[in-house]
């Protein structure tokens, strides 16, 4: 996710490289140690201000132990890493359980900018609740889901194991998703889930404006959204919905027998 904004922003490479020690070292200690062995949400927020980066990592677990003062580690997670990376690193446990891990990166290094704003974008809905999935994503703007739609389904497509053939058309099939969405999208901010099986994946995507399926839903005669999405899906179906219509596709690696 971090490599596919930074791309759209022109993230200056030394910054995205403390984002993604810091953010992966937050990460990994909900992954680790915040359910006890069980499954749970982890949450990653990301927003792009004029003048710094702010990520919060969030989970719903067992929240923070009591830190001695010398204590540098929660569970195994170096505090003074996300500490000396980040401009400002705030821990706090969550009323009802969990953890927050709010960090801030500076925007500016001797004065010049480390990348430059994306347009607009819409205010943050904090949840797709009509989405579920392994892993849930809103983003706005728009321009933002062709750098992070491909890179997350083909990081779930290597866990379902899917053949390097077919590895390579979830590529071909996000990136004419992310095309269609650059044209259809209904509003600034669009939402995906991802569910995998053995073998199986499942992408739920929207909304797309009324009557774009359409443009989908037929074999066109030269390279676009329709011939990517009809030759490489196994599945492929417009929903209608109360805010617009939601892509589902399902594509399935058959070649491993």
């Amino acid at each position: 996710m971090l490599a596919g904004v930074a791309e759209l922003i022109g993230l200056d490479p030394e910054l995205l490289d403390d984002l993604k020690t810091a953010v992966s070292e937050a990460c990994n200690n909900v992954v680790m140690h915040a359910y006890d062995g069980e499954t749970g949400p982890l949450i990653v927020r990301m927003y792009i201000e004029p003048e710094a980066i702010e990520v919060v990592v969030l989970d719903h677990g067992s929240g923070l132990p009591p830190l001695a003062p010398a204590d540098e580690t929660i569970r195994g997670v170096g505090l003074s890493v996300i500490r000396a990376l980040a401009e400002q690193a705030d821990f706090r446990s969550e009323p009802d359980g969990g953890t927050e891990v709010r960090m801030s990166f500076a925007g500016q290094r001797d004065g010049k900018p480390l990348f430059h704003l994306p347009s607009l974008a819409d205010a943050d809905d904090h949840e797709a609740e009509w989405l579920s999935g392994d892993a849930v994503v809103s983003l706005s703007p728009i321009s933002l889901l062709a750098g992070v739609l491909g890179r997350v389904a083909r990081a779930l497509a290597a866990r379902a194991r899917f053949s390097l053939d077919r590895f390579s058309d979830v590529y071909l099939v996000t990136d004419a998703i992310a095309a269609h969405a650059g044209r259809s999208a209904k509003g600034p901010r669009m939402s995906f889930a991802i569910s995998t099986d053995a073998q199986r994946l499942e992408l739920t995507i929207g909304p797309f404006v009324d009557g774009s399926g359409s443009q989908l839903s037929h074999q066109a005669p030269e390279y676009s959204a329709a011939s990517a999405l009809t030759m490489l899906s196994d599945q492929l179906e417009v929903r209608q919905q109360d805010d617009g219509e939601i892509l589902h596709v399902v594509m399935v690696d058959r070649r491993r027998g």
